[in-house]
């Protein structure tokens, strides 16, 4: 729906979906006496090159289907051909990625793992859409460039395209996919499309009903009915910090609701926002504003991990007791892109003119698209102000001026106020037939229970489209549940669900491990609740904090590394942490690394990708500390023992 753009929602979701992948052993080993790999194999119709450990192709289709622009464009693809040869096969699998404006194929390595275990007798087809990766990427570059998706920049992108500025919508894509599985004499296929790729794939059901075995919607939104307002992502947030800190033993005993204190939080940010100086996850410093606008857009932006959830709350009460870091960090961090890291990603990495082209194509609008731009914007300004007076907290807590100045690709209702007007031939809003029916084929939906950018009730708008379709509510979890799933739940419904065309036992989804909050941010360790002695403590009060602040400072780097950008952090107070990976497992070395402003941490941890089981050493000023948790485990609890001021130390805390 929108684009996670943001390079830190971006390794957000290619972290969870990706760093536990790179971390680990292949998706699958090579058979000791397996054939060489030709370098061409002949696929249905085509001849494809070897590249990698893949076959690679370019299918040449027309640029307009109504041929009234001329050329053609060229659709890339990767096949994975099934381990084994000799065995009858099994099925073809088809993952199609989101955005819009990702290529497929740039997702390979999830994809791959996802399926594993069944493609010993089933191949795997990955397809970048038109305007994506090595499908001739859009390259905008002023819009590229711009981290505010400004109505400038997205006019000046589809002022450059032109008469080509509506023929990259989810219609054309999906026919294009279907040309190149009926080029390949592949179908019926089973395919899975998450986020973005869940609403291409739903109107690929439509429009290629026969060509499809089987459907899993993963993050989904509907690709008919949506609400061109979005209600349900701020619904979502309320509901979704709520239950997260309901669910943490380090939050759930707060008095009143985690909203009612976030929403305190907002009141002093309307009453007086704060412009300050902040570090990133990459420990660049920025200059940020906490304000009500930053508020809304860290609490919808938030949809592909854990950190957010985590620190929200605990942040709000820090703010409201006069300590800025903890919510500046976030702002920061939120800020934290491509742009300020390496300049703007390349096109063939993420097209923001695919992203423009495909919202502007296919999403719902408070204005009629076939409008010029200038009355357009008039429209737009008129649906504000109705919606104002009709429904003036649609995005409650926050009001819909304050909504609207998140950046348009999360608050998307002015997006394409300056996008050129569609041709008679596509016209605006209708990647699918608006008389077509939805065929009852077997469809799965995932959804995460805390998932803010495409929430369980979108999910649920998905599902009543299709006759023969099952939702599963995955607990705990954000965008996107089965692709980097380390609880191997989601994945594995959707394994068992192409295997059998059915869900089976979804008890998993409910035992999830819940998200680890924050219990306070500490300005200094004796404001800290100290650990819990366990038999042959000889530890002090004085020690139990300092042993429950060095844990929480592993912790908190810990949680950082979902989020940064390159293989440094930095501590919320000082110091800073490396991380690189080694043997199935990820090392962190922590120099100096200060959470509260008073206790510097040094030593080394260790998570091993397999088990997720988390082991630190610690060196304290005053002695060393190891710990020891399951980072996946419901309620999990962490073991410390050590020495401290030549006291022996022995104690158990909610592990961080």
């Amino acid at each position: 729906m929108r684009a996670c753009r943001l390079l830190l929602r971006w390794l957000l979701t290619i972290a969870w979906i990706g760093c536990a992948v790179a971390h680990a052993a292949p998706a699958f080993p090579p058979a000791a006496d397996a054939a060489p790999m030709p370098d061409h194999l002949v696929v249905g119709t085509l001849t494809l090159a070897r590249c990698g450990d893949a076959y690679c192709g370019d299918l040449p289709r027309p640029l307009d289907d109504a041929h009234d622009v001329p050329g053609t464009i060229p659709i890339h693809f990767e096949f994975h051909p099934q381990r084994d040869p000799q065995a009858p096969s099994a099925g073809h699998l088809v993952a199609t990625e989101g955005g819009p404006g990702y290529p497929t194929t740039g997702s390979r390595a999830g994809y791959l793992r996802l399926y594993a275990a069944l493609m010993g007798d089933r191949s795997l087809l990955l397809v970048d859409n038109r305007g994506t990766g090595r499908s001739a990427a859009i390259d905008c570059p002023l819009l590229q460039r711009d981290p505010q998706y400004r109505n400038a920049t997205v006019g000046a992108c589809g002022t450059q395209l032109g008469v080509r500025s509506d023929l990259y919508g989810t219609g054309a894509a999906s026919d294009d996919l279907a040309a190149v599985i009926e080029a390949l004499q592949l179908g019926p296929v089973d395919l899975y499309g998450d986020s973005y790729g869940s609403y291409f794939a739903q109107a690929f059901a439509v429009r290629h009903p026969s060509l499809l075995r089987s459907l899993v919607l993963d993050g989904a939104y509907p690709v008919r009915g949506a609400d061109p307002w979005y209600p349900e992502i701020a619904a979502q947030a309320n509901t979704a910090f709520n239950q997260a800190c309901m669910r943490s033993p380090a939050c759930g005993t707060q008095p009143g609701l985690s909203m009612d204190r976030i929403g305190a939080l907002l009141a002093a940010l309307r009453s007086a926002p704060v412009h300050g100086a902040a570090m990133d996850g990459d420990g660049r410093l920025l200059q940020v504003t906490a304000d009500a606008p930053a508020l809304a857009y860290l609490m919808t932006s938030n949809a592909s991990g854990p950190v957010v959830y985590r620190d929200l709350d605990a942040a709000a009460r820090a703010w409201l007791a006069g300590d800025q870091a903890p919510l500046l960090r976030l702002v920061a961090e939120n800020r934290t892109s491509a742009y300020s890291a390496n300049g703007a990603p390349e096109p063939a990495v993420f097209s923001a003119g695919l992203f423009a082209a495909v919202s502007c194509s296919d999403y719902p609008q408070v204005y009629d698209m076939h409008e010029p731009p200038a009355r357009r914007w008039r429209s737009a300004q008129a649906a504000v102000a109705a919606k104002k007076q009709a429904e003036p907290m649609v995005y409650a807590p926050f009001s819909i001026d304050e909504y609207l100045a998140v950046p348009q690709d999360y608050s998307v209702v002015d997006l394409c106020v300056a996008w050129p007007a569609p041709a008679d031939a596509h016209p605006p809003g209708q990647p699918v037939p608006p008389d077509a029916a939805f065929p009852a084929l077997p469809v799965l939906v995932l959804s995460g229970d805390l998932d803010s950018l495409t929430p369980p009730a979108q999910g649920a708008q998905a599902t009543a489209l299709f006759p023969d379709a099952h939702q599963v509510i995955v607990a705990n979890s954000f965008h996107v549940t089965a692709i980097g799933d380390e609880d191997d739940c989601a994945a594995a419904i959707v394994r068992r669900f192409v295997t059998s065309l059915s869900p089976g036992d979804t008890s998993c989804a409910a035992r999830i491990a819940e998200v680890r909050l924050v219990p306070r941010f500490a300005t200094r360790t004796a404001q800290l609740a100290p650990a819990e002695a366990r038999p042959g403590n000889q530890g002090t009060p004085h020690d139990l904090r300092e042993a429950a602040a060095a844990v929480l400072t592993a912790g908190d780097a810990l949680a950082r590394w979902w989020i940064t950008t390159t293989y440094h952090g930095v501590g919320l107070r000082g110091g800073r942490f490396d991380y690189r990976p080694l043997d199935g497992a990820t090392q962190f070395a922590l120099k100096r690394l200060k959470w509260t402003a008073d206790l510097p941490i040094s030593g080394t941890m260790r998570r091993v990708a397999a088990t997720h089981h988390i082991e630190a050493d610690l060196v304290l000023p005053d002695g060393t500390l190891h710990a020891e948790w399951d980072d996946r485990v419901p309620l999990a609890t962490a073991t410390v023992s050590g020495t401290l001021g030549g006291r022996h130390v022995a104690a158990t805390m909610y592990a961080p």
